[in-house]
């Protein structure tokens, strides 16, 4: 329900098959980088999208801000779930975008050792980091944003504007989660704010 609260999308619906996307859209990718995929799939100006450049939008969408691949690249694997989504298709996005953030789990070091590499849906784990633990963190919206979330549709409008106090660095926030993480015993309302679900589709 956190995740139908913070997205807008159900928690039912059945199980996405890739193999019951239909044969009527073929999409050909040949340039994966983001850049040039989008130079490869762009229509015209002034002409109306069609069917294909739509799933190629939606294959990009997929890949680069709902599940964002690892290989920081296009992934061809998702054109099966765009084009579903296209024709109206329903399936559990929601249950599936979860499902990814639990296997996004590993951390892969580079060779050197100097970074690591993260991937997976870690939006969504972060936008809910800042719903539950709203106060702890001391987490703010900036005057700016205010009117954009007295109106919003979905919890993640506001949780999405909301940020640390500007003199804490990343250090210092990573300290203060793993504080407050240490110290969590017991579970309180405050650490779960969608239970009275005043904001989100009228189904929810």
């Amino acid at each position: 329900l956190d995740v139908a609260a913070i997205t807008g999308l159900k928690p039912t619906g059945g199980t996405y098959d890739p193999n019951k996307s239909s044969k009527n859209i073929s999409l050909t990718i040949t340039k994966d980088a983001y850049s040039k995929y989008v130079a490869e799939q762009q229509g015209r100006d002034g002409e109306e999208v069609s069917d294909v450049e739509h799933v190629a939008f939606l294959t990009l969408w997929l890949s680069h801000f709902i599940f964002c691949s690892k290989s920081l690249q296009v992934a061809k694997k998702f054109v099966p779930m765009a084009i579903q989504i296209h024709e109206g298709c329903q399936f559990g996005l929601g249950r599936l975008i979860l499902a990814c953030l639990y296997e996004a789990h590993e951390l892969k070091k580079s060779k050197d050792g100097s970074t690591f590499l993260c991937y997976g849906p870690l939006w969504l784990l972060q936008l809910w980091l800042n719903a539950t633990f709203e106060k702890e963190m001391e987490l703010t919206i900036g005057q700016n944003y205010l009117s954009e979330i007295q109106n919003r549709q979905i919890e993640a409008t506001k949780l999405a504007r909301l940020s640390p106090p500007v003199w804490q660095d990343s250090k210092a926030l990573f300290m203060k989660y793993m504080k407050i993480f240490l110290n969590f015993d017991k579970l309180t309302s405050k650490n779960t704010p969608f239970i009275e679900r005043q904001i989100g589709p009228t189904w929810f």
